[in-house]
């Protein structure tokens, strides 16, 4: 495939930047959907997550879709097949140009959110957006001020909080039924693979409008052969693994610690092993701190056990989902509820079986018609604050430097040589040898009233920059 093509998509983006800096959008003076009225509702970002939510939506009896928004034209065609009256747009911002939408749900890549759902309230739209809400951690303020200076109706697609099971089991534990809560594990045990990786810049499929796509980006050659969803893995525009699946963990574990903002010491140690593809964020990644004076391990493990078997690992049963070891019991679960075992850590002492978070739609819904937002369940501000410490593990992964075995177990805490111990065993399986190929172990790192702290390298990565044309809203 000739790089030619790509070339010269890139020259028209480029000269086009200029033009399609962003509007301001006036919030207008929308009136409270009546109890009885339908809802109606565009959808930013129409791929596979913007398809289920659309599902998701659709079927309360209440809603109506008025109109999409993706800059991949094939999307819209596929997702314009099931409301063929709602109006297509690649531009966002001429959907939200229409007086008559109450509210947007916000499905587009993490890089966009923070910029959709700003735009969204400057328009007086209500906002249902996808987590991570943010992509970094000045993002966050800037989308909490946007929500209460335009106050809008903001609901954090995290789903588990609406959870029967969940909401059950956590009520029990912080009632302390189960006794003090003495550690916490986060779980993301996902079985993927590489993601390939080409030896020429990928061509841009024809149905993609790229500038549009690209957005606050700085444009990088892709050398992963499918522009879609494989944007996660690359720290460009995705948050791997720890910033995909892994918030929903993070979300469940401050939900239980009560919703502090995190504030201490950060440690993070991974890499990206055996795929050798287009990715740079690790598949791999281990996380450490204390939240609420609780100490917490996250581990994220995309890798199979063995390179010819599609079967992950598993901590005591739990693949994705938390584990709360507490004086009297062991609570294991994620979406979909839990249990919580005895002191043999076999007989199950309470059982909490869930819906997996499937009123979470109907809760933004019924927020949105009250104009109550002390009733939404998913919190913008207790979502931000959980993905702050996803983005700290991130800045600490990626300002480390490379360990051998040797010197890196002895200086870890014991339940982190346990982790690498399983982890080792594991890599053993795919012939790597960790002395050839070493984990990173993150550089200092901490957190205080939301800033990070911590050297010179990671404090540049922290800066985030901003494509010309596509800057993060000024909330004046």
């Amino acid at each position: 495939m000739s790089a030619k093509p790509y070339l010269t998509s890139r020259r028209h983006f480029i000269q086009g930047a200029g033009a399609l800096a962003f509007a301001t959008f006036a919030a207008p003076s929308f009136g409270a959907v009546g109890a009885n009225d339908r809802i109606r509702l565009a959808l930013i970002g129409c791929g596979g997550r913007g398809n289920s939510l659309f599902d998701q939506f659709s079927g309360e009896k209440d809603v109506e879709f008025v109109a999409f928004a993706d800059p991949d034209q094939q999307h819209l065609d596929k997702i314009g097949e099931k409301a063929p009256k709602a109006e297509k747009f690649t531009d966002y911002r001429k959907l939200l140009e229409r007086k008559d939408i109450d509210a947007v749900v916000i499905a587009s890549p993490n890089y966009w959110h923070a910029i959709h759902t700003i735009h969204a309230c400057q328009a007086g739209k209500d906002v249902y957006v996808e987590k991570p809400v943010t992509f970094s951690l000045e993002q966050g303020q800037a989308m909490l001020a946007a929500e209460k200076k335009y106050d809008r109706i903001i609901q954090a697609g995290t789903q588990n909080r609406s959870d029967t099971g969940l909401i059950d089991a956590f009520q029990a534990i912080q009632e302390g039924k189960f006794g003090k809560i003495l550690q916490l594990r986060g779980l993301c045990y996902r079985n993927r693979t590489g993601i390939g990786k080409l030896d020429h810049p990928l061509e841009i499929p024809a149905s993609v409008d790229y500038n549009l796509w690209l957005g606050p980006r700085p444009d990088e050659p892709i050398r992963r052969p499918h522009l879609h969803y494989d944007w996660h893995w690359d720290y460009n525009t995705g948050n791997g693994d720890i910033g995909n699946q892994a918030p929903h963990e993070f979300d469940l574990i401050s939900w239980l610690l009560g919703d502090p903002r995190f504030s201490g010491d950060m440690h993070c140690l991974g890499n990206r092993f055996g795929w050798d593809d287009a990715g740079n964020t690790p598949n791999l990644q281990t996380a450490w701190y204390e939240m609420a004076g609780v100490p917490v391990v996250f581990e994220v493990n995309d890798m199979t056990l063995k390179p010819d078997v599609n079967a992950s690992p598993a901590f005591k049963g739990v693949r994705v989902g938390i584990v709360a070891t507490c004086e009297g019991g062991e609570f294991r679960g994620g979406r979909g509820g839990g249990f919580v075992v005895g002191e043999d850590g076999k007989t199950k002492i309470a059982k909490f079986p869930g819906d997996a978070g499937g009123g979470h739609a109907r809760n933004f819904l019924d927020a949105v018609k009250s104009r109550d937002a002390s009733s939404l369940r998913g919190k913008l501000a207790h979502a931000v604050h959980s993905a702050e410490v996803v983005h700290l593990a991130n800045l600490a992964y990626r300002a480390g430097e490379p360990v051998p075995r040797t010197k890196l177990v002895g200086d870890l805490p014991e339940t982190i040589a346990d982790v690498i111990e399983r982890q080792e065993r594991q890599l053993k399986a795919w012939s790597i040898d960790t002395e050839k190929t070493p984990y990173v172990l993150g550089a200092p790192a901490a957190m205080k009233n939301g800033q990070p702290q911590g050297g010179a390298k990671l404090m540049s990565l922290a800066d985030t920059t901003y494509r010309e044309g596509f800057p993060l809203p000024e909330i004046s």
